[in-house]
């Protein structure tokens, strides 16, 4: 989160009319708007590849990737943002907003400068807040450093740290090579 938009205080109603006719993404928490900076090259390419590698582990599947422009809603602290990526099972459930996903099972951000802090701490405690999420991939870049956040139903979280192999998601069909997130660059 970089810039608060010009007015003080906005309802959540008020949030989503403007977003739906906005050319710039924002974030929504405690009546405060936030602007979402846009990504560099190298961030856009480590969550392309990471959007493709979940794709090919759900394939055939009931579970989809979403890219970035999924807005989630976090009911239980009011947040409405976005995330880089992440999966959904089965039936999406769509706040009343009608653009809202409330039921990821996977969320993943590619962490930069500008947002680590903020992904890394008040964003993933807001993620770990709703009902249906199993895993939250904190993608290191430029860094070969995944951090997995899981849980199992009725267990409390853990973490995984991974700079090679892959990232156990048997639950949601197999494994995550972090080769296919960081595809070498091209020279």
């Amino acid at each position: 989160m970089v810039t608060t938009a010009r007015k003080m205080h906005w309802t959540a109603q008020e949030y989503t009319a403007m977003e739906a006719v906005s050319p710039i993404k924002h974030e929504f928490l405690d009546g405060e708007v936030f602007a979402m900076t846009g990504a560099t090259p190298d961030h856009n390419r480590v969550a392309a590849a990471a959007l493709v590698a979940l794709g090919v582990l759900l394939r055939g599947g009931r579970c989809r990737v979403f890219n970035s422009d999924q807005r989630i809603f976090i009911e239980e602290t009011g947040l409405y943002t976005y995330a880089d990526g992440g999966v959904a099972c089965g039936r999406w459930q769509i706040h009343a907003d009608g653009m809202c996903l409330l039921n990821p099972v996977l969320l993943f951000e590619v962490l930069s400068p500008s947002t680590r802090d903020y992904d890394r701490d008040a964003k993933l405690e807001h993620y770990r807040r709703i009902p249906s999420l199993r895993h939250v991939l904190l993608i290191d870049q430029p860094a070969r450093c995944v951090e997995h956040h899981h849980r199992r139903e009725g267990e409390p979280w853990a973490i995984t740290t991974a700079r090679e192999g892959s990232l156990d998601l048997a639950d949601l069909g197999g494994t995550l090579a972090l080769d296919e997130v960081y595809l070498p660059s091209e020279a």
